[in-house]
């Protein structure tokens, strides 16, 4: 989450996918235009990690069929 440089006053209330990141929710990411993508991870940023050790396993697996090295 980036920092916000406008300043709320205390109480004022802040946008449901800003909550989500603070209190540890569910972080998604969609890649492409037809793929999506869902981690559990709290934050975007090991979501978005997850999803590309996910995509270095999956070419990994299609190199070796693709080699027959499997």
């Amino acid at each position: 989450m980036e920092a916000k440089e406008d300043k709320k006053p205390a109480g004022t209330e802040i946008a449901a996918d800003e909550a989500d990141e603070v209190g540890g929710g569910t972080a998604t990411a969609t890649v492409g235009t037809c793929v999506s993508v869902s981690s559990t991870q709290a934050t975007t940023g090991q979501a978005l990690i997850d999803i590309y050790d996910g995509a270095v396993e999956v070419t990994t697996h299609v190199m070796e069929r693709v080699t027959g090295k499997s």
